[in-house]
């Protein structure tokens, strides 16, 4: 009988980034001006969370607002906004 043995690819970790509604609470600082990314009711603001890699590895995660992300010139690639909703579940 023969034994089959798999074997897992790895994958690089590579930085990415995503949109996601700033929610009440939030104290994040934005990477780029300093300024607290901050929950307004009405306005329904969104910012930008960037998971950052560093040789493979995870090493921190960095906020943005949406304007100062773009401002930047994506410094982490173009923002998922793949799974962002505006309405709160």
């Amino acid at each position: 009988m023969s034994q089959t043995t798999a074997t897992a690819t790895r994958v690089a970790a590579v930085s990415r980034a995503v949109i996601r509604r700033i929610e009440p609470g939030n104290l994040a600082v934005c990477a780029r001006c300093g300024q607290p990314v901050k929950f307004a009711a009405k306005l329904h603001k969104m910012q930008v969370i960037a998971n950052v890699y560093v040789d493979g590895r995870w090493n921190r995660v960095e906020h943005f607002h949406d304007e100062c992300y773009v401002e930047a010139g994506a410094p982490f690639g173009d923002a998922d906004a793949s799974s962002t909703s505006t309405r709160r579940a």
